[in-house]
């Protein structure tokens, strides 16, 4: 008889050492597991039924399977192809821009710029797009439009508008952004620097409004938070400029507090104490 109430006042103290709230998980997830086993055995029965249908669905999902890896093996070659096909019309547009570069930076040193010409390293803009550039822009839009939905597009497209704007063409430049930026994801780093440059090119013709939703759907994709610093630098300078001074102040806030050391944001101090001391 010791013996028993040892027994019966071990398992008291077991149970009352056990919390009534585990108890209670545990036969829940007793009740889920019979519930999950019931559902399958259900879901046997039914393939037994209709043999002909399940092997039909085991068939197609075999079919999606394939489709889907299929996909993402022709998008690889395809980007692949494209970018190896980009290296030649990228490189005719380098060497010219550099040439145009080394006599603009030779010129601000000091430097005798002629003598370089002369070497054939440098080359003085004119000023005039076709003149500086003959087709090598267009050969880079006609690039971007026949390559969309690549990286490489995108990447041609944005040589082509930075130089259109720099020769004051912004609504060309726009076209072909347009164009491109349609077949990205605003959650890719590429989508997101399209939309990026189609903000800067949509304020170089002064439609700042535009900018702003550009930029905008830049910051509101935490996925691209690195260009977020510089999406809000660069809407609180269009909107400073628009006279918009209040929110251009919340914009270089927002700057500021998304990176301490990244350049945009040591702008953005320094602009946002500019126009909080009204100077």
């Amino acid at each position: 008889m010791v013996k028993d109430n040892k027994n019966s006042g071990t398992s008291e103290s077991i149970s009352k050492s056990v919390p009534e709230t585990e108890l209670h998980h545990e036969l829940e997830a007793i009740r889920d597991r019979d519930f999950l086993q019931q559902g399958m055995l259900n879901f046997v029965e039914i393939l037994e039924k209709n043999k002909a249908a399940a092997a039909g669905l085991v068939l197609l999902a075999l079919l999606a399977g394939v489709g889907f890896v299929g996909w993402e093996f022709l998008d690889e070659r395809r980007e692949k192809s494209a970018q190896e096909a980009f290296y030649a019309v990228e490189k005719s547009f380098t060497d010219l821009r550099d040439k145009f570069d080394q006599a603009r930076f030779a010129s601000l040193n000091g430097a005798k710029v002629d003598e370089l010409i002369k070497a054939g390293t440098a080359v003085r803009a004119s000023g005039d797009l076709t003149k500086d550039y003959g087709s090598v822009v267009d050969n880079l839009e006609a690039f971007a439009r026949k390559h969309l939905g690549t990286t490489a597009s995108v990447q041609a497209a944005m040589l082509a508008a930075e130089t259109r704007v720099n020769y004051k063409q912004p609504d060309q430049a726009l076209a072909t952004l347009q164009e491109t930026v349609n077949a990205t994801k605003v959650k890719s780093v590429i989508g997101a620097l399209a939309r990026m440059a189609i903000g800067n090119t949509e304020a170089a013709s002064g439609k700042c409004d535009q900018a702003l939703s550009s930029w905008e759907e830049v910051l509101k994709t935490k996925e691209v938070s690195f260009l977020h610093s510089e999406a809000a630098l660069r809407a609180g300078l269009c909107l400073e400029k628009t006279g918009n001074k209040p929110k251009a102040i919340e914009m270089y806030r927002k700057a500021s507090g998304e990176s301490d050391k990244s350049s945009s944001a040591q702008t953005a101090r320094t602009l946002l104490r500019a126009l909080e001391l009204g100077t």
